[in-house]
Parts: structure tokens; C-alpha cells; sequence
């Protein structure tokens, strides 16, 4: 574990490391996303804003494909380090998953400062277990759900791979999800700490330790996919790697997968029907009904 005198030092090397400003998502992936969002929602028979708690940011957007009660659910987590996105903009990712036969679900969650890192994690837990309980009401299958994660998304992705779903709420069975994409995430929260982001994460050593995927005890035995862009910093490939190497003797169904791109990229790779990730994605999901 880092000790609270090396989490005061700003380190110069994971700062450029973990920084994501320079790749400027508000001027070359935001608006596109908006705009193809906004025209998703409007042309999708989507049920918008449902509430699967009483806070402001307890909300998820529902996206059924043509035939759901035959369909995978998939749920998407955003990303935004934690602090920032809202699932309004990734609307635009639900059109081709719809198209070929799945729903998509995409949920909200409070931010740091404003609450703590566990509080985010404990959030989307109840996310998921509110669409266990409810997503045959929407048409679904309970039994069909999975999760795709990105960035700060993936972590809380991974921690949902991690969860006692028994133990967080009387009823649930412990393969509340059947499999998750995990799209370039942190999974040990420890290197943050040096570095300038924990000036809102508020992260202390034993926070980062705790709810870090890589330093639970636990792993779900269901597949797992982890993705990464090509084009992403080495610190942010070693997370992925880090991350199949501690679970794989674990879990054998985790593999591997290398994105064109950086960081942002990747979700238009997601996307992309002509993409060799997006295909890869849909077969991962398909065969997840057939464990």
C-alpha cells in the first residue's frame, strides 16, 4: 500500500501518465457524441431518466431492442474520472448494440468531491440490482444482463465483477451478471494518489486500496473481456494487463483485447460496425447465454 508521505508527492511521470485533458474530448468526441445521442433518443423507443434510487443522479436510461424478453441487457457505465459525464452522451452507443439484437441500459452516479469513491461504487451496486429486480417490467430478461465500463466506468465495472451481490441485498443470486467489457480502466487506484487528480478524488490510502478491483478477494467466474486502446499511455495498458494477470488464475474466461486509438477512440471503435472490437464485443455478448 502507498503510505500517506509518498501520496503527498506529486509525481511528475504518473501525472503525464494519467492525464487526459491533452486529448481535449470536448472538442473531438463530445459534440459528435451529443449530436448522435440526441438523434437516438429521439428516433429509439427508449424509456429515459427511470429511477432506481431517491438521489438526483439515480437515473438510467433504457434502450430495448427489437425482441428483449429474447435479448442480452447490456449496462453501460460512463466514464469521466469519477467526476464528471452525464449518460445522456452515450445514447449514440445503444444505436448498432439495438440494432443487432441487444438492450441497453445506461446509468447515472453521483461525482467526487461532492461524495466518496465508495459511495460511487455502492451507487451503481444498487443500479444493478435495481434493474435485476425490475428490467423484466421493462420488457427484458434479469436473467440476461451484462455490463461494458469505460475509463472511470471500468473501475466500477470491476468492482461490480468483485461484488458479494448475496451480501449487498437480500435476494440477489451471485451471477447478477453474466459477463462485463472492461474499456480502458484504473483498476488499482494506489498510482492516483500521487498525482494531481486526487485533488477532487479525495482519495486516502485506504480508500484506494479498498475500492481497487485489483486487491479484492473476490472474483466473479463469469466471462470477462478487458480492452485497451493502442494509442493510450503505458500506464494505462498496465492497468489492463495488471488486472488479467491477478484474476486470470482465477478466472480463465478473462482475456485481452488491443483497441485502434487512444482513450476516446475506443468507444467509437465500440461502435463502429465495421470494427473489429465492435464484432468482437457482440460475440462476447452473444455467448454469454450460452454458459
Amino acid at each position: 500500500m502507498i503510505s500517506v508521505r509518498q501520496a503527498a508527492m506529486i509525481d511528475d511521470r504518473l501525472e503525464k501518465q494519467y492525464a487526459l485533458g491533452h486529448l481535449r474530448p470536448d472538442l473531438h468526441f463530445l459534440p459528435d457524441w451529443n449530436g448522435r445521442s440526441t438523434a437516438f433518443r429521439q428516433a429509439s423507443k427508449c424509456q429515459l431518466d427511470l429511477s432506481y434510487g431517491a438521489g438526483p443522479r439515480d437515473r438510467l436510461d433504457y434502450f430495448p431492442s427489437a425482441e428483449p424478453k429474447s435479448s442480452p441487457t447490456v449496462v453501460f457505465i460512463h466514464g469521466g474520472y469519477w467526476q464528471r459525464g452525464d449518460k445522456s452522451s452515450y445514447s449514440f452507443l445503444a444505436e448498432t448494440f439495438v440494432k443487432n439484437g441487444v438492450s441497453f441500459a445506461a446509468i447515472n452516479y453521483d461525482f467526487c468531491p461532492g461524495v466518496r469513491m465508495t459511495q460511487i461504487v455502492d451507487q451503481a451496486r444498487k443500479a444493478m440490482a435495481w434493474l435485476w429486480h425490475n428490467v423484466d417490467g421493462l420488457g427484458g430478461d434479469r436473467e440476461k444482463l451484462s455490463i461494458v465500463g469505460h475509463s472511470a466506468g471500468a473501475h466500477i465495472s470491476g468492482m461490480m465483477m468483485t461484488t458479494n451481490w448475496p451480501s449487498f441485498s437480500e435476494g440477489l443470486p451471485q451471477d447478477l451478471v453474466k459477463g462485463a467489457i472492461l474499456v480502458s480502466g484504473i483498476y488499482d487506484l494506489g498510482p492516483l494518489l500521487a498525482t494531481s487528480n486526487n485533488d477532487q478524488l479525495h482519495l486516502d490510502p485506504d480508500e484506494a486500496y479498498s475500492q481497487s478491483p485489483v486487491n479484492q478477494t473476490r472474483i466473479s467466474n463469469v466471462p470477462q473481456l478487458v480492452a485497451c486502446g493502442k494509442d493510450e499511455t503505458q500506464e494505462f495498458k498496465w492497468q489492463s494487463d495488471r488486472y488479467v494477470s491477478i484474476f486470470r488464475s482465477l478466472n480463465r474466461n478473462i482475456s485481452r483485447h488491443v483497441v485502434p486509438g487512444n482513450h476516446f477512440d475506443v468507444l467509437n471503435e465500440l461502435c463502429d460496425e465495421r470494427s473489429s472490437f465492435h464484432r468482437t464485443a457482440l460475440h462476447f455478448i452473444a455467448s454469454l447465454s450460452d454458459q
